[in-house]
């Protein structure tokens, strides 16, 4: 059924998906902040179409993945630089606010209605199994 060899890390096949103006936006912002958090955002995007695409979702399903991908670490421009580009371990203080990027990355999501249908994936990408959330 499924094919025996798949590279889930290709790029190939994915593409911006149309994304909007706002989401446009939002991942400059991101870059101008963070590149790394910015490549990583691509990354993610990546690897949620190509698994929709093994698993034969839809095209809106591989759409919505992909472009949740893409937003899910949005609220990590609100998170001050010196905690967001340190390259040593946060202190205990410092990882608290690192984890409300979620949270923060859901508000704006919700503010904006293009953005509003992505809102969970800034919210609950760091949901543990068992429900709970890092904020």
């Amino acid at each position: 059924m499924f094919q025996e060899k798949f590279d889930f890390y290709s790029p190939v096949s994915l593409k911006s998906y149309n994304l909007n103006q706002a989401m446009r936006y939002q991942l400059n912002m991101l870059e101008r902040l963070d590149p790394y958090t910015r490549r990583h955002s691509e990354n993610v995007a990546n690897l949620c179409c190509r698994i929709c695409e093994y698993l034969r979702c839809t095209q809106a399903f591989t759409i919505h993945c992909t472009i949740c991908g893409y937003l899910h670490d949005v609220g990590k421009m609100f998170v001050p630089l010196n905690i967001l580009n340190k390259p040593s371990q946060l202190t205990a203080e410092e990882y608290e606010i690192m984890k409300k990027h979620t949270t923060l990355g859901y508000n704006m999501c919700m503010k904006d209605p293009k953005l509003r249908p992505y809102a969970l994936a800034a919210l609950d990408h760091h949901e543990a199994l068992d429900g709970s959330r890092l904020s």
